[in-house]
This record gives structure tokens, sequence and C-alpha cells, in this order.
């Protein structure tokens, strides 16, 4: 199995603006099918949730939800660390080897399946969230990977994309939403422009069981 190196340079770069930096891991790219998410059922997997991990704050231990809006005919959506314990987790699952969030975008509506993915919108290029059928711009698809500390396994699996699981959690505020990180790709050749300040962090998203 091919190994890479996901957090040296960004923790390095992080540190210089006083950012808290997540330890320096080996991501091991673990493949695309549903067998090493929980709940493998010989096909898929799932329900699970993911979780912020090894950012240095609060956040640490407390699962994903979602921020979303529509734009005309356009949704979009995006998946976000809460800085306190959201009511409601946002449930994940593995289906024909793709990682999905369930989404209900509408008061009374019917959630949907939607695929994970890394977002090619330059708007918000790099960020993790949902893939539309009408999104303009190509998405990168999330996949799992193991991490490895001095050739020690860590327990757990941990998702990313392109070869890094090293997320920067931007601090953001939105009104009634409260406080919130948005989870934007970093670690990778394509996505190393994005400067965090001081109220920023740097950190992991691992998949657990549901409760």
């Amino acid at each position: 199995m091919m190994k890479i190196s996901t957090t040296a340079v960004v923790a390095f770069a992080l540190c210089l603006h006083g950012t808290a930096a997540a330890p320096n891991v080996t991501a091991v790219p673990i493949g695309t099918s549903c067998t090493s998410y929980p709940g493998f059922d010989g096909r898929d997997a799932g329900p699970f949730i993911g979780i912020a991990d090894s950012t240095g704050r609060p956040v640490d231990g407390i699962g994903l939800n979602a921020a979303y809006y529509v734009d005309g005919s356009h949704r979009y959506g995006y998946v976000i660390a809460p800085a306190a314990v959201p009511t409601r987790n946002i449930t994940m699952r593995c289906a024909n080897n793709t990682l999905q969030a369930l989404l209900n975008m509408t008061t009374g509506g019917e959630a949907t399946w939607e695929d994970l993915v890394i977002s090619g919108d330059p708007t918000l290029e790099g960020a993790l969230g949902f893939g539309f059928p009408e999104d303009k711009y190509p998405n990168i698809p999330v996949t799992p990977y193991w991490h490895f500390i001095n050739d020690q396994q860590v327990p757990g699996v941990y998702i990313g994309a392109e070869d890094s699981t090293t997320f920067g959690f931007v601090d953001n505020w939105a009104g009634v939403a409260g406080e919130y990180y948005l989870l934007r790709l970093l670690g990778t050749e394509r996505f190393t422009k994005w400067e965090l300040d001081k109220r920023d962090t740097i950190g992991f998203l691992k998949v657990t069981y549901a409760d």
C-alpha cells in the first residue's frame, strides 16, 4: 500500500500563523469500496457519522452537520463542524462504493442521499460538501484512509481526497445557525492556497458508528 504524508508542510505553514496543527500522520488510501466503513454488510456500509478529530479545539469529537441554500434552480450544500454539539448529526453511508450523506433541504420534505464531494466550484473550491446533478464544475469524490504515526496504525477510518486527509476548519458565524467551521481540504498541490487565521485550525474527519 502506498503511504502519503498529509500534514507536514501544512502544519508548518499554519504554525507560522499561530494556528493549532494536527499531528503529522501518514495517510494510506484504502480504496473506493465500502468494506472499511462501519456497518459493512457485504455490499454497502452504514449508517455512521463523521466527527472532527485532532483539531486541538473543543470541536473535537463533535459530529458534523450541513449548511445549504437554493439559488434559483441550483442547490448548494456544505458539510460543517458546529462549534457546539448539534441537535442532530448528518447520517452517512457508503453505497455503490460512494460515500453519501442524508440531506433534507426543504421543511417537511423527504431527505435524500447525496454524494459527498470536495467542491470544484471556484467560489468555494476545496470545501467538503454535496454533489448535485446541476453542478457546473467537476467535483472530487471523497474516499477512506487509514492513518499511521511512526508506522503504528491509528484506530479508525478517516476521509479525504487526492491523497490528503487534512482539512482546514475555517471559523464562520451565521446568525441563527451560530458558530461553525467550514471544512476545506488542504495538503494537496491543488488546495495549498487557503490561508487560515488565528480563529481557524486544521484537523481530520473520522467516521464512527451513529449513536
